[in-house]
């Protein structure tokens, strides 16, 4: 437990410093957008990227003393655990939505009049959330023993919100919903990884996991990519909506392969 209690501790650090700077980023790029231009905002994520660098390189690295030796696993060992397939599934299905937002929000907001600082708001808001709400999430998942409800719960919420997006008007409306957006999908997220984990046996958990992470960013890709066509012809509003439908779905799927296949515990190994 003390090894994967560290590993989970370190995840969650993870994460929360991956989605922390996906809010803080945008808003301070818009800001600088809006005062200086595009091409400091740009040399000043340059700036940014190469600091953090330096600090990662320079910080000490600590690994374990004695590293104990396991048998590897492959993809045999875990093509038919449906509740490795829910996982990933809902992943993609959760991060097509954000890959939607994320790539096409700020050219609804640039063609509704909205500021580069004003967008960089909404994305500030956005990514806060979704950071704040990580550490509750993971709380109420220990206390309940339970995390496919909030996986699947998430996703369709953020599902919902996606939708909702390109119909609401007025700033107060606009930051509540992607509030509403980034805490579902925080909360998603947790839940998502605590079932994975526990989903497989500890010698198959960094292939479970990868494919998670892989999961995650193919959805970005695919939100990106195949909603682009969509909103060119149809609109935003029908190319929100498509994702949100993609997001529902892959939530409905998860659903039947872990009442299917046996949805795991936050307690189990």
């Amino acid at each position: 437990m003390g090894r994967i209690g560290r590993a989970g501790h370190a995840f969650a650090w993870y994460t929360t410093a991956h989605y922390g700077a996906i809010g803080i980023g945008p808003f301070l790029g818009g800001l600088v957008a809006q005062l200086w231009g595009y091409r400091a905002a740009f040399v000043g994520s340059a700036v940014g990227i190469a600091i953090a660098l330096v600090v990662g390189v320079a910080m000490p690295m600590r690994t374990a003393a004695q590293a104990s030796p396991r048998s590897g696993a492959t993809f045999a060992d875990i093509r038919s655990n449906a509740s490795v397939w829910a996982g990933w599934i809902v992943a993609l299905g959760g991060l097509l939505t954000q890959g939607v937002v994320f790539t096409f929000f700020p050219l609804l907001g640039h063609e509704r009049g909205l500021t580069p600082a004003a967008i960089g708001l909404v994305f500030l808001v956005l990514g806060l959330a979704n950071t704040i709400a990580r550490f509750p999430a993971g709380w109420l998942v220990d206390r309940t023993g339970r995390s496919t409800p909030y996986a699947i719960g998430g996703v369709l919420v953020a599902s919902v919100a996606t939708a909702l997006l390109p119909h609401v008007g007025g700033q107060a409306t606009l930051l509540a919903l992607v509030a509403v957006f980034g805490a579902v999908s925080g909360t998603a997220g947790v839940a998502i990884g605590v079932a994975l984990a526990a989903s497989t046996t500890p010698a198959a958990r960094g292939l479970v996991m990868g494919g998670y992470s892989t999961s995650l960013y193919l959805g970005l890709a695919l939100g990106s990519f195949g909603l682009g066509p969509v909103i060119t012809y149809q609109g935003y509003a029908m190319g929100f909506a498509a994702g949100a439908a993609a997001g529902v779905l892959g939530a409905i799927v998860a659903a039947l392969l872990w009442a299917t296949g046996g949805a795991p515990h936050s307690g189990d190994p």
